[in-house]
């Protein structure tokens, strides 16, 4: 199918003609953002119309930017990105979450590429010395229409091609009229039948035809809309903004005036060039909106994974524009997309070669002849590069082929800002102490670093502007393996880290992984006030955090916890002061045993990385210690899902107690306090209780005697006895092999309790049990097996079992036995 299986009526061409005017002193050129094929035939319409003004379809706010987008050493794709506060521009292609901490903003992206019609325009305007104005609103709604703020955003998410508040997609795919015309053409979606229509099926038309086509199906589309629909997004309002700038230029007597603008918008505006003159002059739109040039990559600009206006497939239609001179254009981009996919499955271990390439495009052309198109698109490559390459199974040998040819037509490009757009200084420093790291990425998929802080004295510069970067929010760099700053994973109900194992901030090897996306420079002019270096601005934000967290020693702790990770040793130093205050302050032994915890976990690190020592960092562990070792009464009444934080805690206490390095707390107030809690937590939470008892028996003041009691006495709840266990076993693992009478209260409990009973107590069982090793496990079920009477043989079958498991098997086998006597009428004596 071609333009000219159109079919439209003579009246609607001649009506398009009038609207458009393109032989008349005002004309209208219908674009779509991101058309190769109507960039190139704007290209050839602009010396032949020679305006002397060109009104595009930008916001007007963007203008400030113009001398910028034309910077002679940018290299495209880049975005012009309005920030805004409170409410979105809903032309918005993609907009991001922003801390919650922070005041509401949005991020609005207008990305352009090399064949981006409006940037064509653009280029032709600074060459020719045309003058050039941008006509559109950056709010497409009247401002009493636009205050419901965040929670009224979700037309926002939708990109906009034309800028209507929906994309062009959305517009054109709903249309009546499409769905007619995909049914003629074989086209199983609006994309593949604008491809077919305007880009492959137009590329040899004259600009005027060209343009004459795309008006009449914008025209034919526009009418199975009613006025309402258009009203309520917002096209209207917009349109009658335009309407108006169009009248200031039209104005200007003996000027050529050319409108660049969405083909939906010019068939409308074009019908009302007679009342022109009639209208008043455009309002000044007052949007408080921060405007600046950003980088772009074509992964972003494909439709498929960033800008739903866009087309997919960026690389393939870059391929297209750079070779527009030559006979066949899109040959020459199937062939660069096949060879490039090809080189990429190759690296991937699949044998392919360029036999397979001149077959997969021979096959491509031979597909397009056989649907009617003159060139080959972007589906004939899919295709070919599908049925040619894939060697067996699609959903297995094929996968390396498809990712390839994603990959392929995707492209990596990322776009480079020139001297005139002004990057802030904290941007400045962002690059150039990436490109001096070596950590500055293409625009392709994460790139994985791997760094030796122990060795190498630039992985420890890398580790600290990666944490750096983490810190501020930039999207940049991703830890692998790794919770927040200071090795800590899920947070707790308040914000605060969970504890968990130090294994990120104890390892002395780091993994990330590094990507590029906009975002980065769009979060780094958010943070331009911040500081004029990632440095400064990591360490600003740092003194903030720590000024929320007054009064909370482990909300402190943190923070030098990420300061030392950062490399911050400055502001860690500022920051003991504030640290002791509030260890003195606090009255939360969690927070307190958290924030020794930390400190203590930053000087073994700082040990590691080689460091001096730091005697501030002694002195203030040894006081969160000792203040948390006091506290352990009120740490004794936590209970409900706050509990399950305690066993990791005391682990820690007890450890820094035994290691005597001049940061534990003293042996005899930790026993002392530890005693006393028990008492306490008797009546509020029995994972706490075995959590003391354990503490104690790692400290070596432990009875056995008590833990059987202990753990005999824990009822209430089917879980309590497991709990109990699983806090003893936390902190002291061999307690059922010292304690004798600890095991044989675990026997009894699951041997000679009600059947019910023990299912309900399983769960926490098992959990509790999990602490051990596998040796552990072993010794433990081979004293069960005694103590229930089991033989040698038996023993060897059921060692590998947990204990309860095997003691409930023996109280199941008496049971059996004991009902088996009966029905025969004798007990018999049972192996003991």
């Amino acid at each position: 199918m071609t333009l000219g299986d159109l079919g439209a009526p003579k009246e609607t061409r001649a009506e398009v003609a009038k609207r458009l005017g393109l032989s008349t002193s005002l004309a209208f050129f219908p674009v779509r953002h991101q058309s190769p094929t109507c960039a190139a035939k704007l290209e050839a319409f602009l010396p032949r119309f020679a305006p002397d003004v060109i009104l595009v379809e930008l916001p007007a706010p963007f203008e400030e930017q113009l001398e910028a987008l034309l910077d002679p050493e940018s290299r495209a794709p880049f975005a012009l990105c309005a920030m805004t506060e409170g409410k979105s521009p809903r032309f918005v292609a993609r907009r991001d979450e922003i801390r919650a901490a922070e005041a509401p903003r949005s991020r609005a992206y207008y990305p352009f590429c090399d064949y981006s019609p409006e940037l064509v325009a653009l280029r032709y305007a600074k060459a020719s010395g045309a003058e050039v104005r941008f006509i559109d609103r950056l709010s497409p709604l009247p401002e009493e229409e636009t205050d419901a703020g965040e929670d009224d955003l979700p037309s926002a998410e939708r990109a906009l091609g034309e800028r209507l508040g929906q994309d062009a997609g959305a517009w054109f795919g709903r249309s009546r009229f499409t769905a007619a015309l995909c049914v003629r053409a074989g086209a199983r979606d609006f994309d593949e039948l604008w491809e077919a229509l305007f880009e492959q099926g137009g590329w040899d038309e004259t600009p005027e035809g060209w343009a004459l086509a795309v008006g009449a199906y914008a025209l034919a589309t526009r009418r199975t809309f009613g006025q309402e629909e258009l009203e309520a997004d917002g096209t209207l309002f917009r349109e009658r903004f335009m309407a108006a700038k169009i009248a200031e230029a039209a104005a200007q007597r003996g000027k050529r005036v050319l409108v660049v603008a969405g083909a939906l918008h010019v068939v409308a505006l074009g019908s009302a060039r007679e009342t022109l003159a009639e209208l008043r002059p455009a309002p000044r739109e007052d949007v408080d909106a921060e405007v600046r040039l950003v980088p772009y990559t074509f992964p972003r600009l494909d439709a498929l994974l960033g800008y739903a206006p866009g087309m997919s497939g960026p690389a393939f239609y870059q391929h297209v524009w750079e070779a527009r001179a030559e006979a066949d254009p899109f040959a020459q981009a199937a062939e660069r997309v096949l060879l490039e996919t090809i080189r990429r499955a190759r690296a991937e271990g699949d044998a392919l070669g360029p036999a397979d390439a001149i077959a997969a495009l021979a096959f491509a052309r031979e597909l397009a002849s056989l649907r009617g198109r003159p060139k080959i698109g972007r589906a004939e490559v899919i295709e070919a590069a599908t049925s040619c390459f894939v060697k067996g199974e699609l959903r297995v040998s094929g996968r390396r082929v498809i990712a390839a040819l994603g990959e392929a037509l995707r492209g990596s490009r990322m776009g480079k800002l020139g001297p005139k757009a002004g990057p802030s200084p904290l941007t400045r420093d962002f690059r150039e102490t990436a490109e001096a790291l070596g950590l500055l990425p293409s625009a392709g998929p994460p790139r994985g670093i791997e760094l030796s802080l122990a060795t190498s004295r630039k992985a420890r510069r890398c580790s600290w502007f990666l944490h750096r970067t983490a810190w501020l929010g930039l999207g940049f760099a991703t830890q692998v393996g790794a919770g927040d700053a200071e090795g800590f994973g899920a947070k707790g109900a308040e914000g605060d880290p969970k504890p968990q194992a130090f294994t990120t901030l104890e390892a002395t090897t780091e993994r990330w992984t590094v990507a590029y996306a906009p975002e980065v420079d769009a979060r780094l002019l958010e943070l331009a006030a911040e500081g004029a270096s990632v440095e400064e601005a990591a360490a600003r934000q740092l003194a903030r955090a720590a000024r929320e967290g007054e009064g909370r020693a482990g909300a402190i702790a943190a923070c030098v916890g990420r300061g030392v990770r950062m490399g911050l040793e400055a502001i860690c130093q500022r920051l003991a002061p504030a640290l002791k205050a509030a260890i003195h302050a606090d009255e939360d032994p969690r927070s307190l045993l958290e924030a020794a915890r930390r400190l203590r976990r930053v000087r073994a690190q700082r040990a590691r990385l080689g460091l001096p020592k730091a005697a501030w960092l002694d002195a203030l562990g040894r006081a969160a210690y000792e203040a948390g070792a006091r506290g352990l009464g009120r740490l004794a009444q936590t209970s409900g899902a706050r509990a399950s934080e305690v066993p990791a805690l005391l682990m820690d206490l007890g450890g820094a107690t035994l290691a005597d390095d001049g940061m534990g707390p003293a042996r005899e107030l930790v026993l002392a306090k530890a005693r006393a809690a028990r008492e306490i937590a008797r009546a509020t939470s029995p994972l706490v209780l075995g959590a003391l008892d354990g503490l104690l028996v790692s400290l070596g003041a432990g009875h056995g005697a008590e833990l059987g009691a202990h753990f005999e006495a824990a009822r209430g709840r089917p879980e309590a006895k497991g709990a109990y266990l699983e806090g003893l076993l936390a902190l002291s693992p061999r307690a059922l092999l010292d304690e004798p009478s600890l095991l044989e209260a675990l026997i009894a409990h699951v041997s000679s309790g009600s059947f019910e009973g023990f299912l309900a107590s399983l769960p926490s069982l098992r959990r509790a049990l999990t602490r051990l090793g596998p040796r552990e496990l072993e010794e433990i079920s081979s004293r069960a097996a005694k103590l229930l009477g089991l033989g040698a043989a038996e023993a060897r079958i059921v060692s590998p079992l947990p204990p309860e498991e095997v003691a409930r098997l023996s109280a199941w086998e008496l049971r059996w036995l004991e009902a088996e006597a009966a029905w025969a009428g004798s007990v018999p004596e049972p192996n003991r």
